[in-house]
């Protein structure tokens, strides 16, 4: 510990108390007031008392003004303390935006009580804490921090988060309600062997260290547009401090619930879409997630049929078109939307929009009446003619014109924006025939040779690469009654088999099942060799994690581990009670690809967000391809019934053989 003079430290707390000593030094024959301090400064007279409290741990009143008007040094503060930072806690969390429903701490007449605030604003945030535990219910975060409302008027306010489809709170005192948003913080307290002083003595400390002294002595600064709180949670207090910037480090996180989301597969594509002008990378998005990077790939390709990078990619650059409209140039929007040059902004935008970036931006600004009339008239016959007579001038000047302004002919022109028009059709869905057709292109062959003069692939090849996304819910609604379901009571089984995936970092997990399983392919009879292939027909396949890895694994079912080659995963399956679903396909091998995606998307997603409380999650959940037929084993607890029930395993094996 150090003792130190306050002129040595830096911070905004410093600097605020150091404002007022000039103040009182620079009037020398006023008597001073908090009042007249507070007017100075723009502060709220019951928040700079609480700060001055808490500075210099007296207040105004108990000071010696004369005292201070005589020190010498102007702006000198006549004061040293002690710096505990030895004893103080530091670590980093993200916290997502939360809604707090809060309530003033101090009435009237303790505002008006000589270094109340801190005290009483612990006091009755462990009074909730103590009442909660008397009643025997969970105690949740509570919240101290300073805040004004629309008429400008300061509180030191208690709040909580507030529970979804909860209103105002009624009650005796005015309730507020206040948005903290998301944010990266520097989160101060004391550590846990240090309790050498009371609670409140403690707190101060931490809150002087971090007003005062951290952000100069390391460099990272504080977001004054954000609100810093006081939290207290499972018996401790904790000083939460937001961040300008986000921290690049392993994260301390305390408790999942307050300070880390949990994304939900539904809100993957929202989530990206909210940080598309960040470095969004398949790293950082799984760790978000809750993934290793290439389960996440691989995930993310099952349930939204493109991979993550395509997507990105092809977002990013929607945005950025949306930008170059707006007037913004094309080397302000590259960097905007994290490209790491100009020149892959570029390529990547002509692959998408059929030009670069800047003949882009520069088109949104020419001579907007021909463009306008243009676009208006897309999906009819036109021609120099035409064009020349609308605007009032002879068809040879009119292309001269043309020329000078767009750098070719018109109706080169007009071919180019209709294959544009069409790339916009593809991506939201439509058919190539049908979009060529409706842009006035004679054949399909003459739209296809159109299309690659442009974008450099046939029209068919852009329709599948589209970014479109499935809508999960939407899905789950529509397909759900496609799927049905029975329990049974399985005893334990073994399998054996290889990863379907490789070495690659991601895979179409679905197309690689049914190259896998199709009876004609070396792996199939690879997979048979382990078994015979009268045994082998009845395939698991599961998630599987080795080591660090998830490994997708396929494989029959085994008697034993006995003379298996060394390369193959050994997986026990245990015992159990599971809920089975298949579909109400006769054959699901026909098009497996899409059935494999219609269980994950209706039960992986949709049926288990419905039944959580049905799961057992200490077993684990896997794929049976047996007799042309998929069925997806979900491990559920001894009540979970809700269907027809199968007694047995050997029943469902006798069904399976039919």
């Amino acid at each position: 510990m150090a003792q130190v003079s306050f002129q040595d430290a830096g911070g905004r707390l410093y600097s605020e108390m150091q404002k007022c000593i000039i103040y009182i030094q620079n009037h020398p024959d006023q008597d001073i007031t908090m009042e007249d301090l507070a007017g100075r400064m723009a502060y709220a007279p019951i928040q700079l008392s609480y700060l001055f409290d808490l500075f210099f741990e007296k207040s105004l009143e108990e000071w010696d003004i004369e005292k201070i008007r005589a020190y010498q040094g102007k702006g000198k503060i006549p004061y040293e303390r002690v710096i505990d930072k030895e004893n103080t806690e530091i670590c980093f969390v993200r916290r997502r935006e939360q809604k707090i429903v809060a309530e003033s701490i101090l009435s009237e007449t303790e505002k008006s009580q000589k270094g109340s605030f801190l005290e009483t604003a612990m006091e009755k945030v462990e009074e909730h804490a103590k009442d909660n535990w008397r009643k025997r219910t969970s105690t949740e975060e509570r919240m101290l921090f300073w805040w004004h409302d629309s008429e400008y008027w300061f509180h030191f306010l208690s709040g909580r988060e507030q529970s979804k489809n909860e209103g105002k709170e009624r009650g005796e005192r005015e309730t507020f309600e206040v948005v903290l948003e998301a944010s990266d913080y520097a989160v101060f307290t004391w550590k846990e062997n240090f309790t050498g002083r009371a609670a409140e003595s403690m707190l101060k400390m931490v809150l002087k260290y971090a007003l005062c002294d951290w952000e100069t002595e390391n460099q990272i600064w504080y977001d004054q547009n954000k609100i810093y709180f006081i939290s207290y949670e499972n018996g401790k207090y904790y000083v939460y401090m937001p961040l300008q910037k986000r921290i690049q480090e392993n994260y301390k996180i305390k408790s999942t619930k307050q300070e880390r989301k949990i994304y939900g597969l539904n809100e993957w594509i929202d989530y990206i879409d909210e940080h598309i002008k960040e470095e969004l990378t398949a790293k950082n998005l799984a760790t978000v997630f809750g993934y290793s990077e290439r389960h996440f790939r691989n995930v993310f390709q099952i349930y939204y049929d493109i991979k993550l990078n395509d997507y990105i990619r092809r977002r990013k650059l929607y945005f950025a078109a949306q930008e170059l409209k707006k007037g913004k140039k094309p080397e302000t929007v590259a960097r905007q939307y994290a490209f790491k040059s100009s020149s892959r902004f570029s390529r990547a935008f002509h692959e998408e929009y059929g030009m670069t970036p800047e003949k882009y931006y520069k088109e949104e600004f020419r001579n907007e009446e021909w463009i306008r009339y243009i676009d208006e008239h897309m999906k009819e016959e036109l021609t120099a003619e035409q064009l020349a007579k609308e605007f009032h001038y002879s068809k040879d000047h009119f292309r001269k014109e043309f020329q000078d302004v767009f750098g070719m002919g018109p109706i080169t022109y007009i071919t180019q924006r209709k294959v544009q028009f069409a790339a916009k059709a593809l991506r939201e869905g439509k058919l190539p025939a049908e979009v060529g057709k409706e842009y006035g292109f004679c054949s399909r062959n003459g739209f296809d040779k159109a299309f690659r003069r442009v974008f450099y692939t046939s029209p068919a090849k852009y329709a599948r690469a589209g970014a479109k996304v499935v809508n999960l819910d939407r899905y789950y609604s529509e397909y759900k009654d496609k799927i049905k379901i029975s329990y049974i009571d399985m005893d334990e089984i073994k399998m054996a088999g290889w990863t379907i995936i490789a070495n690659r970092r991601e895979a179409d997990i679905p197309a690689q099942l049914a190259f896998w399983l199709d009876e004609h392919s070396p792996q199939y009879r690879k997979l048979n060799a382990l078994t015979g292939e009268e045994k082998g027909r009845d395939k698991i396949a599961l998630w599987y994690q080795e080591k660090e890895n998830i490994e997708y694994i396929l494989g029959p079912i085994v008697e034993s581990f006995d003379n298996l080659p060394e390369d193959a995963f050994q997986v026990t399956i245990a015992a159990g009670r599971y809920a089975v679903f298949e579909s109400d396909q006769e054959n699901d091998m026909e098009n497996l690809p899409e059935t494999v995606r219609m269980f994950a998307r209706c039960v992986l997603y949709g049926w288990i967000r419905e039944h959580r409380d049905e799961l057992s999650l200490q077993r684990l959940t896997f794929e049976r391809y047996t007799s042309q037929k998929m069925y997806l084993y979900i491990p559920v607890s001894e009540k979970g019934t809700g269907g027809n029930e199968r007694k047995d395993e050997k029943n469902f094996e006798k069904q399976s053989e039919k």
